[in-house]
């Protein structure tokens, strides 16, 4: 396995703070990259033993109501209709008063499931059969009430737009365990508020940006073999392309974006054989594609971007980034909120189940990290007669698998569901977990940008792991 060569980033940031020129920081490069230039996704060694080899998140977009899912609230009955007391004031909302909001209680009925008792909520039916799987965070909490700084936060550690994914970093800190397939895949059934800079690169060099695979149409643009064209053809062009690449590279080694180029063409080119059969199912039985709901048509969707996932993972690939509620407001539930959590809870209940039943099955699930979140919560209040607004305060996410300790529940929210209050987790220390896991130390994966060595839960916050969720 190649080690990411930590100390040569030191000596580069060294030298840049002590004014060495680009040429001499361009040769110093040359000489480090060199070995790794053909593969640059090469496993790396990690900085400590691994629970996880993969990752695979399942976002829920526009923000599921912790209070209907996985957080219950029984004072939300005894106090129904009135408002919340003043110390709740201060809290600032996207479209509602939280001095005047008055308190709607769920309509989903809650039940202990598994040997843990972990409580779920009714709009699940499948996912109670892997409820000892799961490690529920219900006091994940941050400020941002807007839907892009939130989704830029949640997956990049910062509010602002252009910084790297979480993916990203993973790919960064660990390569790939596939040299055929992208490091980092993304799948998604409809626009995100954020764009894609929500899951980009940011400023890591290219060959760490997503990879999108798409539902409709031709699984990855622009990855089919031209018409007409010989056998043999496409090498040669791509050869004497890359000749010319490498001859301009080697006058300017310090642009990544030429060298993540280089090593995207080739990885193009072997992905026109694999990529097809990776997302090919029709060599999975009928009794798998069941067990995901590609039998029903409301399930079939998330379900094959599911079934999709497990495949990737198990050819090599490192993160998969699934996303669900892209359309007709999804998770977003300022209106209709309980309609709209048993539509979405429907649709990706089955799948997932059938994800965790089936990495599990496959001696997967303990080398596979899974997560489920959104980029906040809802309130506790009402909006307009029937909906819930954005709520970063007080949320629960859960993760399975990839040496999480199933079974359990970690923080709470008040009696209301409003605000984290006890072992609070914000975002940064959820990516520290997840990093982890993955083998990494948050404090030490860095990056040299703008004078800093820049890191994905940032320079200036502390960031915690949560032992407490791992087994």
């Amino acid at each position: 396995m190649q080690k990411i060569d930590y100390q040569h980033l030191n000596r580069r940031s060294l030298l840049a703070r002590a004014g060495m020129g680009i040429g001499a920081l361009a040769l110093l490069d040359l000489n480090q990259r060199s070995s790794a230039s053909d593969h640059p996704l090469a496993p790396h060694q990690t900085h400590h033993a691994a629970k996880a080899k993969a990752v695979i998140s399942l976002f829920m977009h526009g923000g599921p109501s912790q209070v209907d899912t996985f957080d219950p609230k029984p004072s939300l009955m005894h106090y129904a209709g009135k408002t919340l007391p003043p110390s709740f004031a201060n809290l600032n909302l996207e479209f509602t008063k939280a001095s005047e909001a008055k308190l709607l209680p769920s309509h989903r009925k809650f039940r202990r499931c598994g040997k843990s008792g972990i409580e779920i909520s009714d709009m699940f039916e499948h996912l109670p059969n892997v409820a000892d799987e799961l490690a529920v965070i219900r006091s994940c909490y941050h400020s941002e009430f807007n839907h892009a700084p939130a989704l830029y936060l949640s997956h990049t550690g910062s509010s602002q737009m252009g910084r790297p994914s979480l993916g990203a970093w993973t790919t960064y800190g660990l390569g790939s365990e596939s040299q055929e397939l992208p490091g980092y895949v993304v799948m998604r059934d409809g626009p995100l508020k954020g764009g894609p800079v929500t899951y980009g690169n940011g400023f890591l060099p290219a060959v760490h940006s997503a990879t999108e695979l798409r539902s409709v149409g031709a699984p990855i643009l622009y990855l089919d073999t031209p018409e007409n064209r010989r056998d043999g053809d496409q090498r040669r062009i791509l050869d004497f392309s890359q000749t010319l690449n490498r001859r301009f590279q080697q006058a300017y080694s310090h642009d990544n974006v030429l060298e993540s180029r280089i090593a995207a063409y080739e990885l193009a080119y072997r992905m026109q054989s694999t990529a097809p059969e990776a997302v090919d199912l029709s060599s999975e039985t009928q009794m798998t594609k069941t067990l995901y709901g590609l039998d029903q048509e409301e399930t079939r969707s998330f379900g094959t971007q599911c079934l999709n996932a497990r495949r990737l993972v198990e050819r090599g690939v490192r993160f998969v980034q699934l996303y669900h509620g892209g359309g007709s407001d999804g998770w977003d539930t300022h209106g209709e909120n309980d309609n709209k959590h048993v539509r979405n809870g429907k649709q990706i209940d089955k799948p997932i189940a059938g994800l965790i039943s089936d990495l599990k099955a496959r001696g997967m699930l303990d080398s596979t990290l899974v997560i489920w979140g959104g980029e906040f919560g809802r309130t506790p209040t009402s909006e307009g007669s029937a909906g819930r607004d954005h709520n970063p305060y007080g949320y629960s996410v859960w993760m399975a698998g990839g040496g999480v300790r199933g079974g359990t529940v970690y923080g709470a929210t008040d009696e209301f569901g409003f605000r984290a209050v006890e072992d609070r987790v914000q975002v940064r220390d959820l990516h520290a977990t997840i990093l982890h896991l993955l083998g990494l130390d948050h404090a030490r994966l860095t990056h040299y940008f703008q004078g800093l060595e820049q890191r994905l839960t940032q320079i200036d916050g502390h960031a915690r792991v949560v032992r407490e969720v791992i087994g």
